[in-house]
């Protein structure tokens, strides 16, 4: 499973020192310095700090997963070791968790913080504890600009110390998997390991080609048109769970995104999907950013030139190629 964290990591090893010279350091002399570990879903963020993690005494750290709380104060409320009342506020409890951490202090591990609604505010209150008790901060998160979203006096605070997670390439994918089928003691043969790791490589994603993995040998099709056929199934799975996250302003703004990047080949630029849409540039903005949080498109800016400096955004590649597919004559996708 892709939780399981194995006796040894295959790759990984400038962030696990990383991360255990951060530990240690706090562990001898009861500071250190906040750590951000960034990188796309699936390089092994989480799954590096829970290898680290599991040679230290639990009393060390609070590891709260954010995908499993409903708001701001649930996640403070965890960080301080409380229960929170029925329809309690952060600004209720905050104080009582500054209080807790004063008498055991702790790091504070945030795991996928952006999954949090309204993150950029639980990191103010966050910034006021950090402020209160210098408590180690660890956070890890698959938005790149994450610390330029934060306020500034928040980004000078808390001056979180990068380990950058790159992308898997395909040889560390297939030693990825094939370490936890010998594990498991599966049978799959090394030449449809190193398709499946091929196959994952456009994302670098380890969760990937595990899930594939796992998902060949539960059916027990692990032949080579097999896999082919199963990713074509997972990508069409995914593509679905994108477009059912969506508003209709979203869906229709990266319908838009799609249709002109597969026409064009190249980037677009923010200010023509507000024209094209008939929309505000600060609402173009939002949606530009919903669309960045599910991980579907990826903006930058383009400097210099007779334009001056303009943001320009592309669908992610799973979505080209979908788009592409369709264009060919496949059977479309229905988005309505």
């Amino acid at each position: 499973m892709e939780d399981y964290i194995p006796p040894g990591l295959i790759v990984r090893d400038k962030q696990v020192k990383q991360i255990r010279d951060t530990i240690d350091n706090f562990n001898k002399n009861g500071i250190s310095s906040n750590l951000i570990l960034q990188g796309v879903t699936g390089s092994g963020k989480t799954s590096t700090l829970q290898y680290v993690l599991k040679g230290y005494d639990p009393k060390l750290f609070t590891f709260v997963k954010c995908k499993q709380h409903k708001g701001i104060a649930d996640v403070i409320a965890q960080i301080g070791n409380l229960k929170p009342l029925a329809r309690q506020r952060a600004p209720e409890i905050v104080g009582k968790a500054i209080e807790n951490l004063k008498k055991e202090h702790k790091i504070v591990i945030l795991d996928d913080v952006t999954a949090v609604p309204s993150w950029t505010e639980l990191l103010n209150y966050i910034d006021g504890i950090y402020r209160e008790v210098q408590t180690p901060i660890f956070v890890t998160t698959n938005i790149f600009r994450f610390l330029d979203k934060l306020p500034d006096d928040v980004r000078h605070t808390l001056l979180f110390f990068r380990v950058d997670f790159a992308s898997y390439n395909a040889r560390e994918l297939y030693e990825i998997v094939k370490q936890r089928v010998d594990l498991s003691a599966a049978r799959i043969s090394p030449s449809s390991l190193k398709l499946i790791a091929a196959l994952s490589m456009e994302n670098g994603s380890a969760r990937d080609a595990l899930t594939m993995t796992r998902t060949a040998i539960q059916l027990g099709k692990t032949g080579e048109k097999d896999i082919r056929e199963m990713r074509r199934m997972l990508e069409e799975q995914t593509y679905m769970d994108y477009l059912n996250k969506l508003a209709p302003k979203e869906r229709k703004a990266l319908d838009f995104i799609t249709e002109e990047y597969v026409r064009r080949k190249e980037p677009i630029p923010v200010r023509e999907i507000s024209r094209a849409l008939g929309l505000s540039p600060s609402r173009t903005s939002q949606l530009i950013t919903s669309l960045e949080q599910y991980e579907i498109i990826t903006a930058k800016w383009i400097h210099g030139g007779a334009m001056g400096n303009y943001r320009v955004v592309e669908p992610e590649r799973g979505l080209v190629n979908r788009a592409n597919l369709d264009v060919k004559g496949n059977e479309p996708h229905k988005s309505e």
